[in-house]
């Protein structure tokens, strides 16, 4: 899976999905039409915890979770269009508009493993983006209720027992740099924090 933390440097605010009375990081699992863009940044296998050739998939899945949790739209213009991709869903619609996901806004923050009692496991890989990233080009109501702008502090205490709270006061500083990537994982109960 991944996820996206959209945040505003300026006024220090990150925004997560509001579902009833829950609050979430936009979160969706890979699909078959991500990954098909072939320019990524790279990101080593033991960060990514997966093949090299895999970040643009989690990374075009970050983006689409952005856009179908909050209505957030990162993409760019296709300079030098291709031809007819075997694209399906946002991908497609996004091709049609001459539009292509816009990986270069993104901050790789790390990954989350959920403890294995968990009822569902995840292994979850967050990205961070400016919300100054964000297009009007194509407009759709997220499947959240609500988007919810609020502090570090804030989505930190909000985000409490789901692993991915420590993604949430790191994002703002790491916004468009290269930080070391964190790895979330649990062991005899106890959630542990390293350093990738």
């Amino acid at each position: 899976m991944s996820a996206l933390i959209v945040g505003d440097p300026h006024s220090r605010k990150l925004a997560l999905g509001r579902i009833g009375d829950r609050l979430m990081l936009p979160m969706v699992p890979l699909e078959a039409a991500d990954g098909r863009q072939a320019d990524s940044p790279r990101i080593s296998r033991k960060r990514l915890g997966a093949a090299e050739l895999r970040a643009g998939a989690f990374m075009d899945a970050a983006l689409r979770s952005g856009f179908e949790c909050l209505g957030m739209l990162i993409a760019r213009p296709v300079l030098h269009p291709v031809g007819p991709r075997t694209r399906s869903g946002l991908w497609s619609r996004l091709a049609r508009h001459r539009l292509e996901p816009d990986r270069s806004a993104l901050t790789y923050l790390g990954r989350m493993i959920s403890p294995t009692d968990a009822q569902s496991r995840q292994h979850v890989r967050v990205f961070a983006a400016p919300v100054a990233r964000v297009t009007n080009s194509l407009k759709i109501r997220g499947s959240c209720d609500r988007t919810i702008w609020m502090t570090p502090e804030a989505a930190d205490r909000a985000l409490n027992g789901t692993g991915l709270e420590a993604f949430a006061s790191m994002s703002l500083s790491a916004m468009g740099g290269r930080p070391r990537p964190l790895l979330v994982s649990w062991r005899e109960g106890r959630q542990r924090q390293s350093r990738l």
